[in-house]
């Protein structure tokens, strides 16, 4: 069942037999979501953005609605301006610094899935032909390289000296480095001796269905949405633990939250092929 913002507003209004004003019903419905995505981390809750690390800077900005941490890894990348004839493996480049052997080739007329196979001077011999005349900037893309979480105290003691320059390996959740307590960053270790791309898998609350009016969480679970916020109008109206209703409201919420977890926190996070299919003794 599909539940819209409307639909819950008077799916409340109709089991509760009260009627809240708008500002007090938000803060209901905005309550229950906030607590059904810190018990269950459905997938819907990921998000995925790409950085840039620059080389000499540990430091890396958090997006601003960034809660916490699913991965993040990084890899190099280089642009230089490159020339080449059609139809042959080689171009050549104006710097091959951050160039390596295996390194994916990105421009205009560059074959397709090109790779670095070689390096001689500033001629790149690449797996692929050219497929026309390349005069124009070229990117060079190096492997991913997932990054162990450690703290900031780790990172400070075992790459103290930020002149010290390699690929990272590690990062931490350093904090805000501005005057704006709400804009948290990462501090990475040891600092980039190159530019990287940096890709951060988190953990963000989606638009709340007050404003969006339809989400994820009302589409497919409208069950847990509606008896976590009934538990919240409950709480409102100063509902006694004993109240038959009020009991009745938090026990479906926990048993819609318990299929809920079945979700994410097991069917999404398996396949049947690596886990097999779930069984049933029969008698």
């Amino acid at each position: 069942m599909t539940m819209t913002y409307a639909q819950l507003v008077a799916a409340v209004t109709d089991y509760t037999q009260n009627t809240f004003d708008t500002t007090t019903i938000n803060v209901m419905i905005q309550q229950a979501e906030q607590r059904i995505y810190n018990t269950v981390q459905i997938a819907n809750l990921r998000k995925n953005v790409t950085g840039v690390l620059s080389t000499g800077n540990k430091y890396l900005a958090c997006p601003n609605d960034f809660l916490s941490t699913y991965s993040l890894a990084v890899y190099p990348f280089n642009s230089t301006t490159a020339t080449g004839t059609s139809g042959l493996k080689t171009i050549v480049v104006a710097s091959t610094t951050g160039i390596a052997v295996g390194q994916q080739v990105t421009g205009t007329n560059i074959g397709t899935n090109a790779l670095v196979r070689a390096i001689s001077g500033t001629t790149i011999s690449l797996t692929v032909a050219n497929s026309g005349t390349v005069s124009t900037t070229v990117t060079f893309q190096g492997d991913y390289l997932y990054l162990l979480n450690k703290d900031v105290n780790f990172i400070r003691e075992a790459y103290p000296l930020s002149a010290v320059v390699a690929e990272p390996q590690h990062y931490a959740i350093f904090g805000p480095q501005s005057a704006n307590v709400n804009e948290l960053s990462f501090i990475l270790g040891p600092t980039p001796n190159a530019n990287y791309y940096a890709e951060l898998h988190y953990y963000y609350y989606p638009e709340s269905i007050v404003t969006a009016l339809t989400t994820w969480l009302g589409d497919n679970f409208d069950s847990a949405l509606l008896y976590g916020t009934l538990s919240e109008a409950g709480t409102y109206m100063k509902s006694a633990p004993e109240d038959g209703m009020y009991k009745l409201y938090q026990e479906r919420y926990v048993a819609a939250i318990a299929l809920l977890k079945n979700l994410g926190d097991g069917k999404q996070r398996a396949d049947a092929y690596r886990d097999g299919q779930i069984r049933i003794a029969v008698q």
